[in-house]
């Protein structure tokens, strides 16, 4: 008889840990895959990047309106009360969605690639012009939005534009003299604008998630102007 109890217990305890493991939320991951509560979107347009956030406010809990009483002055009958089988009503309520951006906080936080260049006067024709820049190699930042920490880990590629029709794109920052790691030559004397593209890309994640690539690259921009002169001969004797 103890033995037929005993297993009875433990089919019964089994059936009751069936039970609560089906009857978990299966939907309590998909409310962030689905952005059913906050949504974060970081998309790169026009070479700027771009990060908005939206979250959707909770719905309000509705309470049925109270039954409005009689108001009848009829003396009471022995009957019954008849109970009413209508629904109370409950209006729709919208959604409150709240939209926020970062994008300028992203413009400003971006580093600046200022222009350096040997000489700074009196640059000849036919002759190396050094260039550099003083911006860093990676940027890596965290931000917030929405109660949702981005972490950004970015690198940089540059496009040096000479003003004289020709470019030179690569990954190196420069130095000035005695390092000639960038240099231009120009054939031409004249007043030439230089521009330096500075092009980010890389990855982001959410809330220490998986790290995803960024979709674009993020371009900044920075000009300057060179005078380039024609060499005199001299002659002395």
């Amino acid at each position: 008889m103890a033995d037929r109890l005993e297993l009875a217990l433990r089919v019964f305890s089994l059936l009751i840990l069936s039970s609560l493991i089906f009857t978990l939320p299966g939907n309590a991951f998909s409310l962030a895959v689905d952005c059913s509560k906050t949504c974060i979107d970081l998309t790169v347009e026009d070479g700027e990047l771009v990060i908005t956030g939206k979250r959707t406010a909770p719905k309000p809990k509705y309470t049925p309106r109270p039954a409005p009483k009689p108001t009848s002055t009829a003396r009471p009958t022995t009957k019954a009360p008849i109970k009413s089988k209508r629904k109370p009503r409950i209006a729709s309520v919208r959604k409150k969605v709240v939209t926020k951006s970062l994008n300028d906080q992203i413009r400003q936080l971006l580093p600046t690639a200022n222009i350096h260049l040997q000489p700074q006067n009196g640059a000849l024709v036919h002759e190396p012009v050094i260039f550099w820049t003083d911006s860093p190699h990676n940027f890596k930042r965290s931000l917030y939005l929405l109660d949702v920490k981005i972490d950004l880990d970015l690198t940089v590629n540059f496009s040096w534009i000479w003003g004289d029709g020709s470019t030179f794109a690569t990954s190196l920052i420069g130095a000035p003299f005695p390092s000639f790691e960038i240099t231009h030559i120009y054939s031409q004397s004249g007043l030439n604008k230089v521009s330096l593209s500075s092009n980010w890309s890389g990855r982001y994640r959410l809330d220490g998630g998986v790290w995803q690539q960024i979709p674009g690259v993020i371009t900044t921009t920075r000009s300057t102007q060179i005078q380039i002169s024609q060499a005199r001969t001299v002659f002395t004797g």
